[in-house]
């Protein structure tokens, strides 16, 4: 028996802080998982670091290396503190 999809959304939203690469930046939107927030990441930020939230909750600070292929990912402070 096939289960049925999760229409479950969550609300994303990246962070882009003022650097020297850009202006500081939100990014919102609706979508079923995490997966989203990480190509909508890898498009548009440029190899920039953001944060990214997930309903409210910080998942942590990430940025894609500029050559792509891989992400570099750390804690955000609230989630470090509960480590």
């Amino acid at each position: 028996m096939r289960m049925p999809s999760s229409s479950l959304q969550h609300t994303y939203r990246l962070v882009l802080a003022d650097d020297d690469r850009g202006t500081a930046r939100t990014i919102e939107f609706d979508a079923n998982c995490a997966d989203s927030a990480l190509y909508l990441a890898q498009r548009q930020c440029g190899g920039r670091q953001a944060e990214l939230f997930e309903d409210e909750r910080s998942l942590g600070k990430l940025q894609c290396a500029q050559n792509g292929g891989f992400w570099l990912l750390s804690a955000s402070g609230a989630a470090a503190d509960h480590g």
